[in-house]
């Protein structure tokens, strides 16, 4: 893997130093021995597939905001995606289904790749080569311009990437990346028999006709010809906050908390 201190933004190699100490030294543990009562915790559903939780300081509980949830197909497969403000700064939660995964711990590379194929303008990206722990998983850390980039699996089965706003504030990101659970449900999934054998046809080189034998060339599914999944466009993003956040609203209420 890229090792995230060859090139980037400053600001946010910082950022990535703090936020690997943070993991590995425990501090939210520490912290909510000490100060339960300052804690708030959150908690919202991608939509029936997972189930996400974090705690960040209660003094930062107003600027915590929902905005938006979204499903959709990409080459490899399907994802959920979520986004929510943290004052100023976003963060997304993307949650990947690809074809093909075989219910094995998928390496550094595996990881990383997964991402690439959702959509290979992140093969840009650049890591860190020492993994941070999310939820009891290996998680591994990168930069993609201003944003933060965290790749785990939450399931044998799926890819949790989070992207992060680099202007977050860094006392909210102590909490929130330690904290940070995805539970996902393994009784559902977006996926199906169909729509992967799709996929694999696709990927597949057309078989070589017998000698006399007319090939008619076979129309395109629909499902297979699926999109690369996109780049979240930050500037678009906060032109389209207020319909994103009354459609989140309206699906799940004012408040993202349990």
């Amino acid at each position: 893997m890229k090792s995230a201190n060859r090139s980037g933004s400053g600001g946010l190699l910082i950022l990535l130093g703090s936020l690997v100490l943070i993991s590995f030294a425990g501090v939210l543990g520490s912290a909510q021995e000490e100060q339960l009562e300052d804690i708030e915790w959150y908690g919202f559903g991608l939509k029936e597939y997972a189930e996400v939780s974090f705690a960040i300081p209660a003094e930062f509980d107003d600027m915590v905001q929902a905005e938006s949830l979204d499903e959709g197909d990409y080459s490899e497969g399907k994802y959920v995606v979520a986004s929510l403000l943290f004052d100023d700064s976003r963060v997304f939660m993307l949650l990947l289904y690809p074809c093909g995964l075989t219910g094995e711990e998928l390496d550094a590379f595996a990881l990383v790749s997964a991402l690439n194929g959702f959509n290979k303008a992140y093969e840009q990206a650049i890591y860190s080569e020492d993994p941070i722990n999310i939820s009891g998983r290996q998680a591994y850390v990168g930069q993609l311009e201003d944003q933060l980039i965290m790749v785990y699996q939450p399931s044998d089965l799926t890819v949790s990437v989070i992207f992060i706003d680099e202007k977050i504030n860094p006392e909210a990101l102590d909490y929130f990346v330690p904290s940070l659970q995805i539970t996902v449900n393994e009784a559902i999934t977006p996926l199906y028999p169909e729509y992967c054998a799709g996929i694999q046809a696709a990927r597949e080189p057309p078989a070589q006709p017998a000698t006399g034998v007319v090939q008619l060339e076979q129309p395109v599914q629909p499902e297979q010809a699926v999109q690369p999944g996109p780049v979240f466009d930050i500037a678009k993003m906060e032109a389209e906050k207020q319909q994103a956040v009354d459609l989140f609203e309206a699906r799940f209420g004012k408040r993202l908390s349990f």
